[in-house]
């Protein structure tokens, strides 16, 4: 992710740098941690570093997690198990007890499967998500996970609303 936004970065600040092209490794890392794409484009890339230098010091003593390590945590596995869902469920908007059967039953061998069985009880909420955003549903299940609200969930995968990142006069 960091090395993605430096290249990023650097080519805007230098017309003559030439990069590789950055779309095969975008794509293999937003199909593993879904969201993570935006983490790149909203974060501060002095976010970007702090978070891997807490995660350094997390690895050597677990004592020093911070609570929005568990909350990425959650949120790609509960993205992966969403999107996955939602792909079953192909277009398909009324959930009847017997397609929510068909997918418990099929998330045992699909990709994601194990994440995609979290939505068995929410398959209605995949299928017409709040305002149209299956993220909501997301934010929402991590922050069940968290007991805390789903504001406080996102911003602490996705930091702050850009909103209150702006100077105020």
């Amino acid at each position: 992710m960091l090395s993605l936004r430096t290249a990023h970065a650097r080519a805007d600040e230098d017309a003559d740098f030439v990069e590789p092209d950055p779309r095969p490794e975008m794509a293999k890392l937003a199909a593993e941690y879904p969201g993570a794409l935006r983490e790149i484009d909203t974060l501060p890339l002095g976010v970007i570093t702090g978070r891997i230098a807490a995660l350094a010091a997390a690895e050597a003593a677990p004592v020093q997690a911070q609570p929005w390590m568990l909350a990425q945590i959650l949120f790609h596995r509960y993205a992966r198990g969403a999107l996955s869902a939602k792909r079953w469920l192909a277009g398909r908007k009324i959930v009847t007890p017997h397609l929510r059967d068909s997918f418990e039953r099929a998330a045992k061998t699909m990709p994601h499967g194990a994440e995609a069985a979290l939505f068995v009880s929410d398959l209605d909420a995949i299928a017409n998500p709040p305002r149209g955003r299956l993220l909501d549903v997301v934010h929402a299940k991590v922050a069940d996970a968290l007991h805390t609200s789903a504001a406080v969930a996102k911003s602490l995968v996705f930091g702050p609303p850009r909103s209150s990142q702006r100077a105020k006069p």
